[in-house]
């Protein structure tokens, strides 16, 4: 769930508000995408001369496939939006390198602006109506302006050789860590906002947060080995920068069936609000990492320690407004609300630890690759109470919403990487790409009677154990002018789980096109907002969204 972009000047950010940086940056990419050859040949101009120009343009359009839940408050469904065009989004994006010897530098800004489509103007009318019927004051969201457009500069950063082996790295920047594209493991320095698009983007890097940061790599040759030391100073990044952001404005991608509801102006005083300042979840605090890698003999590994805010936020009840009924478990956080007298909680990322170790290996025997990741957080948070007011003897609003607890959570993933030769099989131009990953969570000391839910807001009970297995087959055609895909996953212990048909076409240089099918099944899904609620979880979140995506783009 959660996520909000609160756009606002701050001196210390580098998101780019301002009227006349917008407009520079708007520039500087429809400049650069139509004008690369002339910057390039304009060796009489010292501003430009030796900077590497590249980047792209980018056309997404999306249909829906199945009709979603949009209720108004008058509890009708509003229309039939099965086949109705859900995204029309464009983004540009442009790259500037330069290597100065030992010293390196490079920008990238982006820039995305939606066109407004039947279903999104149908979306932000509803959230209109349920905000008038007793949403908080001032607290209403323009999806397009709120959310979806949006101009940032994606990396500033200087890097240098300070000794033979001593590399320092400056400035905006991503950090990536661990061995899986699919699920947060070690993958935790940054956040990503993950409301315009879900999870489904195929490159990471768009949907990852960057952050201002101080990352130095330590070489030690007679080990085999680096040791890298991050530092994000907390007063340098934005409150929004941190953390994931999930669709909690009403929006396209909002868990079912939330859609035309957001949280921070839900009527009825129910209406939850971010809290980057509480004591327990402050993001003005420092962020800090070390990790190892190495080699052991055909192994590599890597040893790490990430201490941030939790990647997922969660709810912090007001206690004010949970009245008449015994709290479950109030956890570490009682007595320590921070937001509105009259909102029922507030979303916060507390702080926590992530000691990891990675390890990966090829087998010639079976002519494969084998990786895994585990993850150890000692103080892991979950919402408690899996029934609301309405629903029984709860107390909150909703479920999740009886407090927060810190759990001992151990996290593991393995995979298993391998070519396949399909040539006589699939008529493929050279052999299939072939991964499957499984993904494990185990609570150690966990309590049936704490009652943890996976999600505040919903009432799906968290297992002591639980898994998914995600597998992936890339294939090739015509010298990799055609690549189809296939993606599947499937949650193992709270059902349901996608299938991801996709084909990538390649027109020489510049021109590529992808077309997707994102499919999602469930066991459970929730059919009333604010109501009726059960033990949905996971894929349940995603009823309604079964979508086709083009995507176009143009890259130089």
């Amino acid at each position: 769930m959660m996520g909000t972009k609160m756009k606002r000047d701050n001196k210390n950010s580098t998101s780019i508000h301002r009227p006349w940086q917008r407009g520079l940056l708007a520039s500087a990419v429809l400049a650069a995408s139509v004008s690369v050859p002339q910057i390039a040949s304009a060796e009489e101009d010292w501003l430009t001369k030796d900077w590497e120009v590249s980047g792209y343009i980018r056309q997404y359009l999306s249909w829906n496939l199945e009709n979603p839940t949009l209720i108004g408050p008058d509890g009708e469904q509003r229309d039939d939006y099965r086949y109705d065009l859900s995204m029309a989004r464009t983004v540009g994006k442009l790259d500037l390198y330069r290597d100065f010897g030992n010293w390196r530098t490079k920008i990238t800004g982006r820039i995305s602006r939606e066109s407004p489509t039947d279903y999104g103007k149908d979306l932000q009318d509803v959230m209109d109506e349920w905000a008038a019927t007793g949403g908080a004051a001032g607290s209403s969201v323009n999806l397009r302006d709120d959310v979806y457009d949006d101009e940032e500069l994606r990396e500033f950063w200087v890097q240098g050789d300070l000794t033979d082996s001593t590399n320092i790295k400056v400035g905006r920047q991503q950090v990536v860590w661990g061995e899986t594209d699919f699920f947060q493991l070690l993958d935790v320095v940054h956040g990503y906002d993950f409301r315009w698009r879900s999870f489904l983007e195929p490159e990471n890097e768009e949907l990852r947060k960057p952050l201002n940061m101080v990352n130095l790599t330590q070489q030690f040759y007679d080990l085999d080995g680096s040791l890298q030391v991050l530092y994000i100073p907390g007063k340098l990044n934005d409150g929004e920068d941190r953390g994931n952001s999930y669709d909690v404005e009403g929006g396209r991608w909002a868990n079912n069936p939330n859609k035309g509801i957001t949280f921070a102006s839900a009527p009825f005083g129910a209406n939850v609000k971010y809290n980057y300042d509480h004591p327990d979840a402050d993001m003005d605090d420092d962020s800090f990492g070390l990790r190892w890698s190495g080699l052991a003999g055909d192994w590599g590994y890597s040893v790490g320690w990430f201490r941030g805010p939790n990647p997922n936020p969660v709810v912090n009840p007001n206690p004010a407004t949970n009245p008449g009924q015994p709290q479950l478990q109030t956890g570490p956080y009682e007595g320590v609300y921070e937001g509105g007298a009259t909102e029922a909680g507030e979303f916060i990322y507390p702080f926590i630890d992530v000691f990891g170790v990675t390890a990966n290996n090829y087998f010639a025997g079976p002519d494969l690759v084998f990786s895994t990741e585990l993850a150890y957080i000692p103080n892991a948070p979950y919402n408690v109470g899996i029934e609301s007011i309405a629903e029984g003897p709860g107390c909150g609003f909703f479920p999740g919403f009886c407090g927060i607890e810190e759990k001992k959570l151990f996290r593991s993933m393995f995979r298993i990487d391998k070519q396949l030769d399909l040539q006589d099989v699939l008529g493929t131009s050279r052999p299939s790409f072939f991964t499957v990953q499984l993904f494990n969570n185990w609570i150690t000391d966990y309590e049936k009677e704490e009652q943890l839910v996976n999600l505040a807001g919903f009432g799906g009970e968290t297992e002591e154990f639980s898994s998914i297995i995600t597998a992936v087959l890339a294939t090739n055609y015509a010298n990799d002018q055609i690549n189809p895909s296939l993606a599947i996953g499937s949650d193992l212990t709270y059902g349901g789980g996608f299938v991801i048909p996709a084909v990538e076409l390649a027109y020489g240089d510049h021109i590529r096109v992808r077309l997707e099918a994102d499919i999602f099944f469930h066991e459970k899904d929730q059919e009333r907002p604010l109501q009726g609620f059960n033990d949905t979880n996971l894929f349940g979140y995603f009823s309604g969204n079964d979508q086709l995506l083009a995507r176009l783009t143009y890259q130089f």
